[in-house]
């Protein structure tokens, strides 16, 4: 009698986890390889002359940042690619597949928002001086940018948008750091004197 109850509890046990995870799928997401959409898995490099490069196999990292209603949500980055100019992907896995909702720059940051999908910041370099942060995010429908904004850098260190920047110089020359103020003025403003 004992074994029949531990049979059956051990019936039960397994049926209510699979019913829990849903058909086919365990409680932790995962995205196969093959599940990678066509799109990412199928880019080849292009030099700087524009010629196409040999293609290598790319090494995808899969990292799992939300769920939906209907469907998780994975980035997923190239780690051969290095530098400036790499992107990062935004991919959706429902029960009909795989699709990518958003390109953006390597450099980003996630944010969880209502509704699953989830708020995407991310940073472009636009120059040694220049840089943009957009901001991405869910309209029911797709991704949207939703902001833009230009900052800027001197001597490698961010200083923000122009009016912070501006500011910044201003206190500088009130702590009489004039180096630091031109500085600040040649870069957010192309003035190289006071």
């Amino acid at each position: 009698m004992n074994k029949l109850l531990t049979i059956s509890m051990a019936l039960i046990a397994g049926f209510a986890a699979l019913v829990w995870t849903g058909a086919g799928e365990s409680s932790d997401p995962v995205l196969a390889d093959r599940e990678i959409p066509a799109d990412i898995a199928s880019r080849c490099a292009v030099s700087a002359t524009g010629e196409l490069e040999v293609c290598h196999q790319p090494e995808f990292t899969r990292r799992w940042v939300a769920r939906t209603d209907r469907s998780d949500l994975f980035v997923v980055t190239n780690d051969l690619c290095q530098g400036s100019g790499c992107r990062a992907w935004l991919v959706e896995k429902s029960v009909s597949g795989t699709n990518t909702l958003l390109v953006f720059d390597k450099a980003f940051r996630v944010h969880e928002s209502a509704g699953g999908y989830p708020v995407i910041e991310s940073y472009t370099d636009l120059s040694a001086t220049q840089g943009a942060y957009s901001r991405f995010e869910w309209n029911g429908a797709a991704y949207a940018r939703t902001a833009n904004r230009l900052v800027y850098s001197v001597d490698g260190a961010e200083c923000g948008t122009r009016d912070e920047c501006n500011a910044a110089a201003r206190e500088a020359l009130k702590r009489q750091q004039v180096d630091r103020a031109v500085k600040i003025l040649e870069n957010v403003n192309g003035v190289s004197w006071i």
